[in-house]
């Protein structure tokens, strides 16, 4: 049973069905948002891609999503570049392997903002409320004055062991999936990313 967010999500933004091929026979179906401009397959992709292996890495996995917003606007992303390189040290240091994808979009705003999603080992973490904090901090720091905020129910704590595991996970896909829509991702330039992410490699015989 989806929760209430969810069902609020989905008579907001509708559902797609969206195949991902799971192997050179198989295609496994989750409902994505349908977006009137539609969506970037490779941005579902990444996601799906980065969480099912955080989740081959650990059988406890917690997503955050949360998301950045600047003061002023930047032509390029160095400030992701380098609040990422900050981050990730100060993560792995604490809670060890962790994967993400963030997006940049502009709409109206004058500046540009981004949002992200993390995978992390949840046997380290099981509530991102530290973690939150340490990141405003980071992200004021190299943004010059920027916030950092978390979306309503900004987490989930995903468990291979728990019965409705697989029901949790095509939720957390569902509202993964904002982060692929096409509306407000204007290309700077072609050396200008609107997306990236980490590039997590399945383990071997998995």
């Amino acid at each position: 049973m989806a929760s209430q967010l969810v069902e609020n999500l989905k008579e907001k933004y509708g559902v797609e069905i969206y195949y991902h091929k799971a192997s050179e026979e198989s295609y496994v179906a989750f409902e994505i948002m349908n977006f009137e401009d539609g969506y970037y397959n490779e941005i579902v992709e990444s996601t799906i891609k980065q969480l099912d292996t955080m989740l081959c890495y650990f059988s406890k996995v917690l997503v955050l999503r949360l998301d950045l917003r600047l003061k002023s606007y930047s032509a390029n992303n160095k400030v992701m570049s380098q609040f990422s390189s900050c981050m990730l040290q100060k993560i792995k240091k604490i809670y060890g392997k962790v994967a993400y994808i963030w997006v940049r979009e502009k709409a109206k705003a004058s500046q540009q903002h981004y949002h992200i999603a993390y995978f992390l080992n949840g046997h380290k973490i099981a509530y991102p409320s530290k973690l939150i904090d340490l990141l405003k901090v980071i992200w004021e720091r190299v943004s010059g004055g920027g916030s950092l905020s978390a979306i309503k129910n900004c987490f989930y704590q995903l468990s291979t062991n728990q019965e409705d595991f697989y029901e949790t996970f095509k939720e957390v896909l569902y509202r993964l999936s904002y982060l692929a829509k096409c509306y407000s991702k204007r290309r700077v330039s072609q050396s200008v990313k609107n997306y990236s992410s980490s590039r997590l490699e399945y383990m071997e015989g998995s």
